[in-house]
């Protein structure tokens, strides 16, 4: 069975940054590093100490029902994250705005629904602590992901920023909760 919860532990870092590691890796067709997980953990422990507003929704498998139908055993393990999103307040003047700041599947679960089912589970997760819209910045080349954003009611800004790390163009979304 999938589920998808809300959560603030933060022993669930390592294996989220473990996760947007190799998400991202595959999404930029490069192979992930131990270097890369050693950056990733502080960047989501920044985002669960950032404010107690903060919080992460988890997709996993529960063990229980759709996991015999996989051929590919190590992608069901039991409990396993298979998807995470990580919010927090945007910085600056907009304390009613969330920030999407991470999305991450694992790529042996992408064209699954699992990025659609974090994207359902938060208005809800995000109108709990006092967001009325949430905002996230995703690679304006990254076509695969804004069609998902899209579908589920996400709006073009028209802002674009560079990516402090990479220089790539990214475009800001959003999503209206009231």
């Amino acid at each position: 069975m999938m589920e998808v919860i809300k959560t603030r532990e933060s022993d669930l870092v390592e294996q989220v940054a473990r996760l947007w590691t190799t998400a991202t890796a595959h999404r930029d067709e490069v192979e992930p590093t131990d270097v890369d997980v050693a950056e990733s953990v502080p960047l989501m422990r920044s985002v669960l100490k950032s404010s107690e507003r903060s919080f992460l929704l988890v997709g996993k498998w529960t063990g229980e029902g759709d996991a015999e139908e996989s051929a590919d055993e190590d992608a069901r393990e039991e409990d396993r994250i298979v998807s995470f999103g990580a919010v927090e307040p945007e910085q600056g003047e907009h304390e009613t705005r969330g920030e999407l700041r991470y999305l991450g599947v694992a790529p042996q679960s992408w064209g699954e629904g699992w990025a659609r089912r974090l994207l359902v589970a938060l208005p809800d997760a995000a109108r709990e602590e006092k967001f009325d819209e949430v905002v996230l910045w995703v690679y304006a080349d990254n076509i695969r992901a804004i069609w998902v954003y899209e579908a589920m009611g996400w709006a073009e800004t028209g802002e674009t920023r560079p990516h402090v790390k990479t220089g790539r163009t990214e475009a800001q979304y959003r999503l209206k909760l009231t």
